[in-house]
């Protein structure tokens, strides 16, 4: 009940998700958060401290967190920019995410005009 009550406290601006990790809850900023992503049929969050499981679905995060933030990179992906080193396009018609910790993620062929878009109008 109480993890039903914080998702919905935390749906109506989601500036913060509730984290699952060993059956404790946790209450986690969305700016902390590196990227979500999905892994058999459960979503995650991945952050400094750690991986933690969330309810929320990737389509509704898509849509709820701030865009000039958050891109959706593949299905299973959202990566949030402010955690990215760099994205490496060294491949021709591949992107690859890397980020600050080390950690890489490949940008899907689908999506990959997206994060072109959103780079440029970045850039702009």
């Amino acid at each position: 009940r109480l993890e039903k009550e914080l998702s919905y406290v935390n749906s109506e601006t989601l500036s913060q998700v509730v984290g699952i990790q060993n059956n404790d809850l946790y209450i986690i900023k969305t700016s902390s958060i590196i990227e979500f992503f999905s892994e058999e049929k459960n979503n995650y969050c991945r952050t400094k401290d750690g991986t933690f499981r969330i309810k929320e679905k990737m389509y509704y995060l898509e849509e709820a967190l701030p865009n000039k933030e958050f891109i959706r990179i593949s299905n299973s992906a959202i990566v949030n920019i402010n955690h990215v080193k760099c994205f490496n396009t060294s491949i021709i018609g591949k992107i690859q995410v890397k980020f600050k910790d080390g950690t890489t993620e490949d940008v899907s062929k689908r999506r990959t005009p997206e994060i072109m878009s959103f780079l440029k109008g970045r850039n702009e």
